[in-house]
């Protein structure tokens, strides 16, 4: 009997990734969709889906490659549970409906519950802009009001704000990949601005309108931020403003929004005390009411990005 071949680096990694759950076969996302295994080899050959080859040669899609190819061709699923075996993601719209039962979910510490909605808002098609507006936003509206009235307010806005942000880590995971020439975006929450959720969401949107984001995380001296304009030649910066601006902060502030307009960097701002800035700022800024609002305004950046790069291509080949 011949001795088995060692496996290759590559093969370990995609027989581990298997066991995992980050793979799935041909016949599992057969069906997750119900259609053929077949169907399912077919695309993966056309190179409609993207797969890697076990050491013996059977087809492996990674879960993220299956979430975008399901989102892109706009694809039901049948059997959602073959996707997420451990928590069965809830399909659906983001509407009234979904955003009470995520605001439930949160509220009685039922996270796989909160992550499934999410999950299956998403692979029905939803945006994390959308998924961000529509459910969680309200949800922990209500509740960080609940501190007032209950003992547990604190403790239940907390874990809430921990499952929002694992089931958004997820959900980045699973977007396409952005292109090394897109351009740059930059988000932080300012000095004093505590809160993790806001700048992580509006990094993601930004990815997800197909910019290079750099989330900076919450209280960010507003020197750092310009430094990470500088150095990673962002064109865009998000600035989330999640607690009230004091007066003496003021000429900081309006010196950091002039710096950044003299670099030539558009900035957003956003968040519940955004109308606590300076004139000053918000004059030099595109103030956003939404993580919708956002990706709109970077959805435009990358849209001209791309016209001056074809415009520069076309003249280049002028040129010649």
């Amino acid at each position: 009997m011949k001795p088995k071949r060692p496996k290759r680096a590559a093969e370990k990694v995609v027989a581990a990734r298997a066991k995992q759950g980050e793979m799935l076969s041909t016949r599992q996302l057969a069906q997750a969709l119900g259609v053929s295994e077949s169907s399912v080899k077919r695309w993966v050959d056309d190179g409609v889906i993207a797969a890697e080859r076990t050491a013996g040669g059977h087809r492996r899609i990674p879960m993220a490659a299956a979430v975008r190819f399901i989102r892109s061709q706009r694809l039901a699923v049948t059997n959602p549970q073959v996707l997420s075996p451990l928590v069965v993601p809830v399909l659906g719209e983001v509407d009234d409906r979904a955003a009470e039962s995520c605001y439930e979910a949160l509220l009685s510490h039922d996270a796989p519950r909160a992550r499934a909605i999410m999950v299956g808002c998403f692979l029905a098609g939803a945006s994390v802009a959308a998924i961000g507006d529509g459910l969680i936003r309200p949800a922990l509206a209500r509740l960080g009001e609940l501190w007032k009235s209950e003992r547990e307010g604190i403790l239940v806005e907390h874990r809430a704000v921990d499952t929002c942000l694992q089931a958004l880590s997820e959900l980045q995971g699973w977007l396409a990949p952005v292109g090394e020439g897109a351009p740059v975006a930059v988000s932080a929450g300012g000095p004093g601005d505590p809160y993790l959720l806001p700048p992580m969401l509006s990094s993601i949107v930004l990815r997800e309108r197909g910019m290079q984001s750099r989330n900076l995380g919450p209280t960010t001296p507003l020197a750092t931020i310009v430094l990470a304009i500088e150095r990673y030649g962002a064109g865009l910066c998000a600035l989330s403003v999640s607690v009230e601006q004091e007066r003496k902060r003021y000429p900081e502030l309006i010196e950091f929004a002039e710096r950044v307009a003299r670099l030539g960097v558009g900035l957003i701002v956003g968040g519940r005390c955004v109308g606590s800035l300076p004139g000053e700022v918000l004059g030099r800024a595109q103030v956003c009411e939404s993580v919708s609002e956002i990706g709109l305004f970077a959805a435009g950046v990358v849209q001209g990005a791309r016209a001056g790069l074809r415009s520069k291509a076309s003249r280049a080949r002028g040129g010649t």
